[in-house]
């Protein structure tokens, strides 16, 4: 195989080896001299050339890309620092009349209430449903009034998180509260409307809940 990629040169020309110099200088002197004058105009650019054997000289796999490391934090890595992890002691429910003003001035807004509530039965029921079911709830004033746990009915109090299976509440007694979604049945209050809402039906993230697409007829049982 090395005889068919190179040969020795003759030799004439190794006559004065020792004193080459430095070898491209060498090869360059040399084609200049045995080569026609029409063929050594670009001979400067053409010795620039790389051949592909010399391009692939080492074969093998390609060094695997190092994974870069995620920035964000695993589970395990939250519940060990108790990111959003509320405390279940010293909260003043009267110190949340802010957070509920702002609520009930968001809800106005994203309802449009500029008049009556539409009914069941009217055009914009379904928009209206709709836009309510994807609606922030932390911050509202909420009510237990059905549950399978006999003493989770008639608790209420303003949430201050809100999870996927969860609403975390602080009572007017300033008691923090954890009440499962999928064994409720919960109501708030907005000016003189009064809505329900089965915790089943909102069973999931509040990030997620905003582009999810709501189901049109949901049956109401618990």
């Amino acid at each position: 195989m090395s005889n068919i990629l190179y040969t020795k040169l003759p030799e004439r020309y190794l006559s004065d080896a020792p004193y080459v110099g430095h070898p491209h200088t060498f090869i360059e002197n040399l084609l200049h001299k045995e080569l026609p004058k029409g063929e050594t105009k670009t001979l400067s650019e053409d010795l620039q050339w790389q051949f592909l054997l010399d391009r692939h000289a080492r074969w093998g796999k390609k060094p695997k890309s190092v994974r870069r490391k995620k920035t964000f934090l695993t589970r395990k890595e939250r519940k060990r620092l108790d990111v959003l992890k509320l405390p279940k002691s010293d909260w003043n429910y009267d110190s949340l009349e802010g957070i509920r003003q702002m609520w009930r001035q968001y809800m106005r807004q994203n309802l449009e209430l500029a008049g009556p509530a539409p009914n069941c039965g009217d055009q914009d029921w379904s928009n209206f449903s709709t836009i309510l079911a994807r609606s922030e709830l932390i911050g509202s004033e909420i009510k237990v009034v059905r549950s399978q746990v006999p003493s989770h009915v008639g608790l209420n109090g303003t949430v201050v998180l809100e999870t996927k299976m969860t609403f975390q509440v602080v009572t007017p007694q300033s008691k923090f509260k954890i009440i499962p979604k999928n064994t409720s049945v919960f109501e708030f209050v907005l000016d003189s409307l009064k809505f329900t809402v089965f915790g089943k039906h909102i069973m999931t993230r509040p990030s997620e809940r905003s582009v999810k697409k709501i189901k049109s007829q949901m049956l109401p049982d618990l």
